[in-house]
């Protein structure tokens, strides 16, 4: 026998491998353009994806993880929020309920417009008669802390008209660099945006609804209590009376100015919490954005998560960039809402410590108890809330730090060096004017004010307090 007959006998039973008819079920093909890609090679794309997807036996992504514009977009999340900020004289930019953010736009004849500068004069007016009575009877802290309520809500009602000018270019700028990282980030979260947005909203809403309900009914019973003492049979007249003293000491009494008084006082609690909802859900869409990014960079962790899978310098490239869009995202969004955060972290920190110092006072029946003890919980909560959720956005800007560390030496190269330069040097959070930058480390800094300057508080108004542990005037207006 001759050796090539030897060799068909030995190989002949060998079955061929099939290669066409062979079919990878488990290969997961990615379709990544590559930052140097053109419109002009993006064209090929779809002819990319249809010979991938006869090559792939399963869809890459779940639908549940796919962008839907409707209801994970900013835009669309917000329309519900801005409109129902809008019945409370708030926020007046036009074109919200329109499909995509290119239709926002803010004009000075909208009837938002004039419905907001109504309630703005209206706040104005309100903080003048706290000044005139601070000037006239003097100060302590009733009488300042009305007057602070009245001054925050007059500021944030000018800072929401301000943003609701810069609200379509900021909202066009968002919506462009979703709509690009969508094509190669997934969502990470089932629950939609527009639904967190929702949730949050609600919840926020029914407390503050609540909280406002037990202040009404607090003050029916003290002017209940009055009503009786004095003989007065109008309890309406009296309950607006000693609930706006700074007003109606200067003007006569009529019900429907008290009617006005109160619903500009409604107006301005919504504001006072509207602003803590706003930096609440906005912090929630920045870090989402981060959190998809770095989805993405955990991806490539091996089978024991310290080991990462090689990628071409393009793809770090591409995720470089991201982050780069994303940093200069959060910087661009600072710019606007800074002011905001400066404001809410100030006026929540001062109403926590004269919450505390009112503690002091002695509490008349169940309902004030309640009261109190309610609207100090949901202040601290809503404080709390918005220091983390703000946070978050400098927590998830921190997480590529460790991929980039894992970063084999054979597949280190120049961009992955410039990403975990930029991670680990560019601060990327929001800040209070950049007096301060919001991080986790923020919340046990307040605390730590919050017990100081209480300390201080309690032994300034050492004499004040020791006045009201003897007044039994139930018609006293402090």
């Amino acid at each position: 026998m001759s050796d090539y007959d030897s060799i068909v006998k030995t190989f002949g039973g060998i079955r061929p491998l099939n290669l066409p008819a062979m079919k990878y079920q488990n290969t997961l093909l990615i379709n990544v353009r590559s930052p140097k890609s053109t419109s002009q090679f993006g064209k090929l794309d779809h002819l990319k994806s249809d010979i991938e997807g006869v090559e792939m036996s399963e869809p890459v992504v779940s639908p549940a993880s796919v962008f839907n514009p409707k209801t994970d977009s900013l835009h669309a999340s917000m329309r519900p929020i801005i409109m129902l900020a809008q019945c409370f004289s708030m926020f007046p930019v036009s074109g919200v309920n329109t499909p995509d953010a290119s239709h926002l736009r803010f004009t000075w004849r909208s009837p938002k417009f004039i419905y907001c500068a109504i309630s703005f004069l209206g706040s104005s007016t309100m903080t003048i008669f706290n000044i005139m009575r601070i000037i006239t009877s003097g100060i302590n802290s009733t009488r300042m802390t009305t007057f602070v309520f009245n001054g925050t809500n007059l500021i944030a009602s000018f800072l929401f008209l301000k943003l609701a000018m810069q609200w379509p270019c900021l909202m066009a700028t968002w919506e462009k660099l979703e709509k690009e990282l969508s094509h190669r980030h997934k969502k990470v979260s089932k629950t939609s945006l527009a639904a967190k947005f929702k949730i949050v909203t609600m919840v926020v809403m029914i407390f503050a609804l609540v909280e406002h309900s037990f202040s009404i009914l607090h003050g029916y019973i003290k002017a209940k209590e009055c009503a009786q003492f004095r003989g007065d049979p109008d309890i309406i007249g009296v309950y607006f009376q000693s609930q706006f003293p700074q007003i109606f000491s200067r003007i006569p009494y009529s019900l429907w100015k008290g009617i006005v008084v109160d619903i500009i006082n409604i107006l301005s609690t919504f504001s006072w919490n509207f602003v803590d909802l706003f930096l609440i859900l906005i912090s929630i869409a920045l870090a989402d954005q981060f959190r998809q990014l770095n989805s993405r960079l955990y991806s490539i962790r091996g089978k024991y998560h310290f080991i990462v899978k090689a990628m071409p310098e393009w793809w770090w490239a591409e995720a470089r960039s991201d982050y780069n869009h994303l940093a200069t995202l959060t910087r661009q969004l600072d710019s606007h809402i800074s002011i905001m955060v400066l404001l809410s972290f100030a006026t929540d920190l001062y109403f926590i410590c004269i919450q505390l110092l009112f503690s002091f006072n002695p509490m008349r029946g169940i309902i004030e108890k309640i009261y109190f003890g309610f609207s100090f919980g949901f202040l601290l909560a809503r404080t709390t809330v918005v220091s983390l959720c703000a946070a978050s956005i400098h927590d998830e800007s921190l997480l590529p730090a460790p991929i980039l560390y894992s970063v084999s030496g054979s597949s280190y190269s120049t961009e992955v060096m410039r990403f975990l330069s930029q991670v680990t040097t560019d601060s990327i959070c929001l800040t209070g004017m950049k007096f301060f930058s919001v991080t986790r480390s923020l919340v046990l800094t307040v605390a730590g004010t919050i017990v100081t300057y209480e300390l201080v508080l309690v032994q300034f108004n050492a004499v004040q307090q020791s006045g009201a542990l003897n007044s039994t005037d139930v018609c006293e207006v402090k």
